[in-house]
């Protein structure tokens, strides 16, 4: 009888509770060509995501998605052929198309990540695009190691990964990522897309990224600081749920159900416009899609949603935005500075106003012959900085500009006959 009871006892424990059972995770694991995994990204997270155990249960229930988007994989031969050449070599042998690029705003086509899944790990080789029929391959000089195989609680692994790529005309890009990783628990998560038995990877990554622009003339690096935050389960391609922070800004993905439109990141400041020399206007970057909270960065390396400036000569703003989920937008809008119309430079031969630019001292000549003539200096907002009369000799004025601050001026001198008018430019 005791026999029957400890039988029926094991039935039952093993009926109620299969989701208890620590599992093993190997390639099989891993996505293959031809899935198409449907993911839900919020960044309003519970507390104690960073909590884990041996047997432990995870409770994500309450996650609530504010956009979604989908995670396709294919063949590496589905990819353009001189894309091979590059990662065939390498060990590829699937990829995912991607559509971002750390370069905002260039006319990219078939993009892609390259994996290399093998018996002992799963790895990040690079990506690849073509911009104006041209194909740039970003591989890594050492892969990217995501995971280690197989995969069981108190595994760890590390790798560092780099590449440089040059855009003619364009500008370039680097990035290095060092990243560090173990499998620290394991236990039963539960999600909206439902409860799985999982291993729970955490990995800290360093990435040193350089993005440099021609047209600006000027580079942006950016280190970062992420900690991934992985569960994994059996048969599901990618995590189940995946956590990562960086700094303050927390952002969970998970495995779900078709639950709404994932919209675009936009970014826009507007057209461009034309002001006076010396304006101070304000420029306000407006953000659209993607996924809140956004990190902006300007070209005058100001962060924040607006900035302040004053424009003393036409000028193009620019401005790079990142959203939770790592996509990348960027706008720019060009500031043409005039002057007031009675500033316009309407000098000629017969005016002449040297040295120019100045230091202190200047002279100019008159054709008309006159033995007194009226002389106004004014600053490039138009406003008069002097008045003065002044008596040529023989045609020719000479006069200390020493006292006025080094910027742009215009001389404005009327005779009985006419008015002259030249810029100049006082410089130290």
């Amino acid at each position: 009888m005791k026999k029957v009871i400890v039988f029926l006892f094991a039935i039952g424990w093993f009926a109620i509770s299969p989701l208890c059972a620590q599992i093993v995770v190997n390639q099989s694991d891993m996505p293959s060509s031809g899935d198409t995994l449907r993911v839900s990204v919020t960044n309003i997270v519970p507390a104690g995501y960073a909590n884990t155990a041996m047997d432990t249960t995870w409770n994500f229930a309450a996650l609530e998605a504010s956009t979604q988007k989908v995670d396709t994989f294919v063949s590496v031969t589905s990819t353009p052929v001189l894309y091979w050449f590059f990662f065939l070599p390498a060990g590829a042998n699937l990829a995912a198309p991607r559509s971002d690029i750390p370069i905002p705003g260039l006319p990219i086509t078939e993009g892609f990540t390259f994996f290399k899944k093998s018996s002992s790990s799963f790895n990040d080789l690079g990506y690849a695009y073509t911009i104006q029929g041209v194909p740039l391959p970003a591989k890594y000089d050492n892969p990217d190691k995501l995971y280690q195989f197989p995969m069981t609680p108190g595994l760890t692994w590390s790798s560092v990964a780099s590449f440089a790529i040059s855009i003619p005309g364009i500008g370039s890009y680097s990035t290095q990522r060092v990243r560090s990783s173990e499998v620290d628990g394991w236990g039963d998560l539960t999600t909206p897309y439902g409860t799985f038995p999982t291993l729970r990877v955490k990995s800290t990554l360093a990435i040193h990224d350089s993005i440099y622009i021609d047209t600006l003339g000027m580079g942006f690096p950016l280190n970062r600081n992420i900690t991934e935050y992985k569960w994994l389960a059996k048969g599901k391609g990618i995590p189940v749920l995946q956590i990562d922070e960086e700094g303050p800004l927390v952002t969970a993905t998970y495995r779900d159900f078709y639950r709404m439109s994932g919209l675009p990141l936009n970014v826009s400041l507007g057209p461009d416009t034309t002001v006076l020399s010396g304006t101070t206007l304000t420029l306000h970057a407006t953000v659209t899609g993607g996924t809140p909270p956004y990190q902006i960065i300007w070209s005058t390396l100001d962060t924040g949603s607006t900035i302040t400036v004053t424009v003393q000569e036409t000028q193009t703003f620019s401005v790079l935005v990142m959203d939770a989920v790592q996509n990348i937008g960027a706008a720019q809008k060009v500031v043409t500075v005039t002057y007031p119309v009675i500033l316009e430079d309407h000098s000629n031969n017969q005016f002449q106003v040297y040295p120019n630019p100045a230091q202190g001292q200047v002279r100019f000549t008159l054709p008309d012959k006159t033995s007194t003539a009226m002389m106004q200096v004014l600053n490039s907002q138009g406003k008069v900085a002097l008045t003065r009369q002044v008596y040529p000799a023989a045609g020719e004025v000479t006069t200390d500009f020493s006292y006025l601050p080094d910027g742009i001026y215009f001389i404005r001198v009327l005779t009985k006959n006419r008015v002259y008018s030249a810029k100049i430019q006082i410089v130290r």
